[in-house]
């Protein structure tokens, strides 16, 4: 297992695709793997208090990382656990494995996402399981689950895999959703802009637009893409 810390306050953004990956490589090459403070590389141990614990794959990143994005990017196995905030972009491009983290999240949480499982104890902000701008396809699988709140754009694009939020959250909910499941057990605003596929379920008020057309067991739409998406209420 390995423990980073942060030396001091960041001042800028850390650029850092910090994985479970580096806690299975050698003291020296831990400490000199290269990150971006700001324009400026810099080696891990100039930015980080570094520990290891075990041979466990495990990264615990312990203390304000805010600023640092790009954790979790592409991971395939092992565990994260984030105790306090994380920056934007965690879990981007993940393949598998999991990351905990136990405060609040930033933008892009799991954009692109194909498998594993992010919880969020706290809050998190927009764009949850999306593709990056220019992209086609969001999150296609794997889970995040948001214990508080979130905010707008939520699995835009998304294909597959399941987003839970705990709260509530903002605007534009599984706009250009193509499949998988996304749970609001809160309010939150409009959802299913040009939907063609998947399920939302939303437990609190939402905005429908005109475009659906009313079901059974729910709203099925959106009929401007001749989409066979459904919005249930909870």
């Amino acid at each position: 297992m390995l423990i980073l810390k942060p030396k001091f306050e960041f001042e800028v953004s850390v650029e850092a695709e910090l994985t479970p990956d580096l806690a299975e490589k050698g003291l020296e090459e831990i400490r000199s793997f290269k990150v971006w403070y700001g324009k400026l590389e810099k080696s891990l141990e100039e930015l980080f208090e570094i520990e290891m614990q075990g041979d466990e794959k495990k990264l615990v990143l312990d203390g304000d990382f805010s600023k640092v994005k790009w954790i979790g990017a592409g991971m395939s196995e092992g565990e994260i656990v984030v105790k306090g905030n994380v920056g934007a972009n965690c879990g981007a491009y993940m393949k598998g494995g999991r990351i905990v983290i136990e405060g609040n999240a930033d933008d892009w949480l799991g954009a692109e996402m194909k498998d594993g499982e992010i919880v969020v104890k706290g809050n998190a902000k927009n764009l949850i399981g999306c593709a990056y701008y220019g992209d086609v396809t969001g999150m296609q699988g794997g889970g995040i689950t948001i214990e508080g709140n979130a905010g707008n754009y939520i699995g835009e694009k998304m294909a597959g895999g399941v987003i839970e939020i705990k709260g509530s959250a903002g605007d534009f909910i599984g706009t250009e959703m193509k499949g998988g499941e996304i749970v609001i057990h809160g309010d939150c605003g409009f959802v299913g802009g040009d939907m063609k596929g998947g399920i939302i379920k939303i437990g609190g008020n939402f905005d429908l637009l005109p475009t659906f057309r009313k079901a059974e067991d729910g709203w099925v739409g959106d009929v401007l893409v001749n989409g066979e998406g459904k919005i249930v209420k909870i």
